[in-house]
């Protein structure tokens, strides 16, 4: 159509529109789209795909829907500039298209075929990527006849699709999008209140459609992108793939013009490699962030036994040159570029490194769709596999979905628990028993006694005889009796890859041969692949230890040795009673049982009855924590076992009655205690819903009080008394008691329902998506404790965090002496009860109150 039509019908001396201008996007298959909404003399919103250098433009009265059953009237106008796409203003009175223009939404669009053939046939699919409209649509020409040419823009069902949207997609009177028909209810009368003082009022600013923005940085390590494995290579345009390199990820960041290079986990390689230093240094560049993967190559193939030789202490320093093959850039001289998408940070990454040229640098390249092809071209060629990423994607550290990679060969990473002794002529070690984490308990696995070279073995027992133990701190329901007295216990600190043919019906390894030891990763690495312990309540507990180093105390981390205590009231013996679980505060295993011991009466109130998750530090907060919810007969015999039906048959969850489990438990190194939302005899119900307010770091604590006033505020409106405690973390919860209790699913809705209103309310306090970019400066209202399996800390329970925080029932008029999250610990919590007149939350089971109805 071009833009003759647009330029006729416009008068450009007196409207603020885009004459001209704009260029195409590069990248390939990669295009632009805006959903611009358009206060004329109907309002409207204008929905706009780039294509072939202009904006191809329908008007779609109501705007899109989620859901896939509404059909939405598109009227097809005439094209726009591609510059059109940043236009909000004002068009005036007598003027073509008279009205106020604001931009609704943009991103970028991937068409899903030919999108010319699909325009010319008049069914055009594509998927969309912006802030409010993803997933896969599709434009549908109609029959009708008339001046402009009628189409239909529906939505395809899908993870985004959200059925029951049959409204206009904004609010008449607010211009703000409509919440989901499942969430009215709530949202309608939740009303809008006087603001507190606390709580902020600027105005959010719109991120521009590049993502490029002005930003500082630190030189210290960032999270990078991690992967998540699938056993296929994903399909579409809307993918690239490149080779998984087999080597060490390395981070750079660059301050000043001094560049620092970083290992996945945190630990400073700098040091350790000079020439990749200089070789960065090269780039000229004053400030940056970069990613990639360090490798030796020979002969055009990587080799990860070769890089480990290199690096070793013992390797010929004068053999293969270690090179840095970089695939992302995320900064560059005073401007993040972490929102801009992929394969334009990739484009730029790739003219930096054209310009400034260095045998030690290498550019990833990438393939752009074609999936299978690429992945079944790196099995022929014997590669270790492909990681395949998102065009569109912006830079977000963790295991977001965006990066996922794919193995030809099957490997996995696995802690080493044990070994045994080498029998005949081998030396050094028998075999590698290895540990890994099922269903938040690490538990023995199985065995690996290949792959490994005589030097290797010998490296391994002399590592290994340093940090053995008396007893294995595991799972150990799959190893066979006879092998258990052939085992030799270590702490689990070491991470080997080992290739494997999967598991056989015992559950434990096939064929497993050694890959390579992982000096790059820890123990937590594993836990949740971001370094750190993830607990039920979404907060996290450090587990990082620097890669390849022993976390055994030193003599620093033990306090005075006491003999062997009892508890007085359980009876139980606490063995290691003098064993530092909070080292800065120089608290013992002793002083944990003794806590819980006090507080006994009180903890129980909330877990009686209900099953239960544990977050178990055998060797302290600092080091290998981990999470239990199944029962096991080495917990204790007074911790129960409480089978859940569930669908794949029945599970048996941890259970306790009374201060003997609770002691056991103790024993057996339970820091914290996470309770379901409802009663093991009425499985399918939920009697409390929790509201976990999480701050960002930049929030400050006063705000955080006012919009914990806010939500309750908010749902005695609606009828619901609610209760609050800190989290013993960073925030605080908002604990809505429930009886007649609610089905898990209305629960869950409900509570989604509540949090997205608030963010409906107070879009500068509140926002109910996870994601660190989405947080900033903002309090995430954590509504996911409320679905069935799912759990929230217990009152009374300590956390495994450094200051020994306790999640503290609080009454509602003390909030605004509060501190923190923390502000009661180990140290100070038994005075605090003791001093107190009432229990705050004394009357919370008598409450009686029902989940408003939820209109459908």
């Amino acid at each position: 159509m071009g833009l003759k039509e647009y330029k006729r019908k416009r008068d450009f001396s007196a409207t603020s529109e885009p004459f001209d201008g704009g260029s195409a996007s590069e990248g390939g298959k990669q295009r632009i789209f805006v959903v611009q909404l358009h206060h004329a003399s109907r309002r409207h919103y204008d929905f706009r795909l780039e294509l072939d250098g202009v904006l191809k433009s329908w008007a779609v009265p109501k705007g899109p829907s989620f859901d896939p059953s509404v059909k939405r009237l598109a009227v097809e106008v005439e094209d726009h500039p591609i510059s059109y796409a940043d236009f909000a203003g004002d068009i005036p009175e007598g003027h073509y298209g008279r009205g106020h223009v604001d931009v609704f939404d943009s991103g970028t669009w991937v068409p899903q075929g030919s999108p010319r053939n699909g325009l010319r046939d008049g069914d055009l699919k594509f998927e969309l990527h912006g802030d409010i409209l993803r997933g896969s649509w599709v434009l549908v020409r109609t029959r009708v006849q008339g001046s402009k040419q009628q189409w239909l823009l529906i939505k395809h069902r899908d993870e985004f699709a959200n059925a029951g949207e049959a409204d206009d997609f904004v609010d008449a009177k607010t211009d703000r999008p409509r919440i989901a028909k499942s969430i009215k209810k709530a949202a309608s009368t939740l009303k809008r209140s006087t603001t507190s003082p606390a709580l902020k009022t600027t105005t959010r600013k719109r991120a521009s459609l590049a993502g490029l923005k002005r930003a500082p940085t630190q030189n210290q390590a960032f999270d990078p992108e991690l992967c998540r494995s699938q056993t296929t290579a994903p399909t579409g345009d809307n993918w690239l793939h490149e080779v998984k390199w087999d080597g060490y990820r390395l981070l750079t960041t660059i301050v000043r013009g001094k560049p620092r290079l970083w290992s996945r986990n945190g630990i400073e390689w700098t040091e350790r490699l000079p020439d990749l230093v200089d070789a960065v240094r090269s780039l000229g560049l004053k400030s940056a962030q970069l990613d990639g993967e360090m490798v030796v190559l020979r002969n055009g193939r990587d080799s990860f036994n070769a890089l480990q030789a290199r690096l070793s202490e013992e390797g010929d320093k004068n053999g293969d040159d270690v090179v840095y093959m970089l695939f992302d850039l995320l900064y560059r001289n005073g401007e993040s570029w972490r929102d801009v998408a992929l394969l334009e940070r990739k484009k730029a990454l790739a003219k930096l490194i054209h310009e400034h040229p260095h045998e030690l640098l290498r550019y990833s390249q990438h393939q752009l769709g074609s999936g299978a092809e690429v992945f079944a071209q790196a099995t022929t060629a014997g590669l270790e596999g492909i990681v395949s990423k998102r065009v569109d994607s912006h830079y977000r550290g963790g295991r977001g979905g965006d990066w996922v990679k794919v193995k030809s060969r099957a490997s996995d990473e696995f802690v080493v628990v044990g070994y045994t002794e080498p029998k005949g002529s081998r030396s050094g070690i028998g075999a590698l028993l290895l540990g890994q984490l099922r269903d938040g308990v690490l538990s023995y696995v199985g065995r690996v006694g290949t792959g490994f070279d005589d030097a290797l073995l010998k490296s391994l027992r002399k590592q290994l005889s340093k940090s053995t133990i008396e007893e294995a701190t595991i799972n150990l329901d799959r190893l066979p009796a006879s092998d258990r007295k052939a085992a030799i216990w270590v702490r689990p600190e070491l991470v080997i890859e080992a290739f494997n043919q999967g598991y056989g019906g015992n559950g434990l390894l096939r064929q497993a041969s050694f890959k390579t030891l992982r000096e790059d990763k820890t123990v937590a690495d594993l836990i949740d692949g971001v370094g750190a312990m993830k607990t039920s309540t979404g907060e996290k507990s450090s587990t990082k230890s620097a890669a390849g180093k022993s976390d055994k105390a030193s003599s620093q981390d033990k306090l005075p040795s006491k003999s062997t205590e009892t508890s007085a009231k359980s009876r139980v013996t606490i063995t290691h009673p003098d064993r530092v679980v909070f080292k800065e505060l120089k608290k013992t295993k002793a002083d944990v049982a003794d806590y819980y011991n006090k507080v006994a009466e009180h903890l129980l109130l909330g877990v009686v009855g209900r099953a239960i998750s544990v977050v178990r530090c055998p060797g302290g907060i600092g080091k290998n924590c981990f999470f239990q919810k199944h029962a096991a007969d080495a917990l204790g015999d007074h911790v129960r076992s409480i089978p859940i039906r569930e669908k794949d048959g029945k599970a048996i969850y941890v259970g306790i009655d009374d201060e003997v489990g609770l002691a056991e438990l103790v024993q057996m190194n339970a820091i914290e205690f996470h309770p379901w939302g409802g009663l093991a005899a009425s499985a399918t119900l939920c009697d409390r819903i929790v509201f976990d307010l999480d701050p960002h770091p930049s929030v400050e604590w006063k705000r955080v009080i006012a919009c914990a006033r806010e939500l309750r505020k908010q749902l005695q409106s609606i009828g619901l008394q609610s209760f609050v405690r800190t989290s013993g973390g960073k925030g605080l919860h908002v604990v809505v008691p429930l009886e007649p209790g609610a089905p898990w699913n209305a629960a869950k809705q409900f509570a989604k329902a509540v949090a997205t209103a608030m963010t409906e309310l107070h879009p500068e306090e509140f926002v109910a998506v996870a994601g660190e970019s989405n947080r900033k400066d903002r309090i995430f209202i954590d509504w996911l404790r409320n679905g069935r399996g799912a759990t929230s800390v217990a009152s009374y329970s300590l956390r495994a965090r450094p200051s020994a925080g306790v999640a503290m029932p609080l009454d509602w008029s003390q909030l605004g002496r509060i501190k923190s999250g923390d502000h009661y610990t180990i140290a100070n919590a038994v005075a605090a009860i003791n001093r107190r007149k009432n229990d705050p939350w004394e009357g919370i089971e008598s409450v009686r109150q029902a989940l408003p109805k939820l209109e459908s």
